[in-house]
């Protein structure tokens, strides 16, 4: 039984693209999966040249220099869990390597942020930011990481010691990022990054199911806020603060938590279109039952553009430089 979303989406990304017995359906399946691998492409390119942008990769990446002694002591145990179907596996293998570069890009965005409010573009991102991007980058793994803990029903060693290791590497992750943020100085700051921390813990016991006064939809987005969108709202916002950006400090905050959405929306439209077992997955929970696969899509599509709209609307508030326009080429490359 899983505990949380994070398995079911991970086992539905596994699936490859929609199998049917219905010719019609693979026809559809099959044109949703070339334009949804066009658009991707897009996605990809748009991270590549913005990371030239700010001129490094992904902050995660640091992570595999800085933590390589305990990486390389966990390796011999996570060896072990090879062929388990413990999702620690996985998450470990896209955190590190992934290609399209979809869990290791919110540090990239905060980045972004701090070099596009700069008036005098040919001020460098000052050190705090480029810390302040790593944290986000850590906290957001270690949230990954321990949200493919799995609940058993009967013992199972090999699973057992997978929760174990998914628990300590997550917890891993956090130590690192209360180290650095604690090295910014920053009161606010600090107050900013514990309060994502707070909120994506809270999420976890946030059931969606539309209720006397919220909507299955409405719930949805609430919960996507606090496990995704506080994260990147406030650390764009902190990265602001720490450039004494004062003016824009609320465009961060705002922009982060709509731009969050967004992703978030598109990643489950990517994996709905992925899943084999439709019924287990959350978009299928977020329409009656019987609702057509294309107009599930279709709808969910639009709540997706419309926070991609409005993520858009709030970038005409920064200059226009290199960094706004990456961040404009990224959030529309979302639209796939």
């Amino acid at each position: 039984m899983v505990s949380r979303n994070g398995l079911i989406c991970w086992k539905t990304l596994q699936s490859g693209c929609i199998r049917s017995t219905n010719p019609v359906n693979v026809t559809i399946s099959r044109r949703l999966c070339v334009s949804s691998q066009i658009c991707q492409n897009n996605w990809v390119q748009a991270v590549s040249n913005a990371e030239k942008i700010v001129g490094l990769p992904t902050s995660f990446l640091s992570l595999r220099s800085e933590a390589i002694d305990e990486i390389s002591n966990i390796a011999v145990y996570l060896k072990k869990l090879i062929g388990t179907g413990h999702p620690l596996l996985d998450t470990a293998k896209n955190l590190m390597y992934s290609q399209d570069k979809t869990n290791q890009t919110r540090g990239l965005l905060v980045l972004l942020v701090s070099k596009a409010a700069k008036i005098d573009q040919t001020q460098d991102i000052l050190p705090k930011q480029r810390t302040l991007a790593e944290i986000t980058d850590l906290v957001h793994a270690a949230h990954l990481i321990h949200t493919g803990v799995i609940n058993l029903n009967t013992p199972n060693e090999s699973l057992e010691m997978g929760n174990k290791m998914a628990v300590l590497c997550g917890d891993f992750l956090l130590a690192r990022s209360c180290v650095l943020l604690a090295n910014l100085q920053n009161l606010k700051v600090v107050e900013l990054i514990a309060q994502a921390i707070s909120d994506f813990s809270t999420a976890e016991f946030i059931d969606i199911v539309a209720n006397e006064t919220d909507s299955a939809l409405d719930r949805w987005r609430y919960q996507s806020k606090l496990r995704y969108g506080t994260l990147l709202a406030h650390a764009c916002q902190s990265s602001l603060i720490l450039g004494d950006n004062v003016d824009l400090v609320e465009f961060g905050k705002y922009f982060g938590l709509e731009i969050a959405l967004a992703w978030q929306a598109n990643n489950e439209i990517q994996s709905y279109k992925n899943a084999k077992e439709k019924a287990d997955h959350v978009l299928f929970k977020l329409f009656p039952p019987g609702t057509p696969f294309k107009e599930v899509i279709s709808n969910f599509q639009a709540v997706r553009d419309t926070h991609v709209d409005a993520a858009l609307q709030m970038l005409g508030e920064l200059p226009k430089n290199d960094a706004s326009l990456a961040l404009c080429n990224i959030a529309r490359a979302l639209k796939y």
